[in-house]
């Protein structure tokens, strides 16, 4: 089973989340948005071959790190932000 690694992304920053089918949080961890940061982010990642990244914004600011894991091979998919305190829902895939 794929683990999710769910991402908050800001402009110098990306938080993640590691979950496994159960919901259970396997990791977590802030990395820069910066190349050493990013390296880092990706490289503690590869301790869970399979996953998925579900990112909050791939169209705005989640936008440059989506494209950076797509084009290192990873499987991306949008998480919608929703201002209003709605449910959250995921969109479709950008990467598949």
């Amino acid at each position: 089973m794929p683990v999710i690694i769910g991402m908050d992304p800001h402009k110098r920053s990306a938080t993640i989340e590691v979950i496994d089918h159960h919901a259970k949080v396997l990791a977590t961890g802030r990395y820069s948005t910066d190349t050493c940061g990013y390296g880092e982010m990706l490289t503690a990642a590869q301790r869970f071959p399979d996953r998925v990244w579900a990112i909050e914004g791939c169209n705005g600011i989640g936008r440059h790190v989506a494209h950076r894991l797509i084009g290192d091979g990873e499987t991306v998919i949008d998480v919608r932000y929703c201002r209003s305190g709605c449910s959250r829902g995921v969109g479709g895939s950008i990467s598949g």
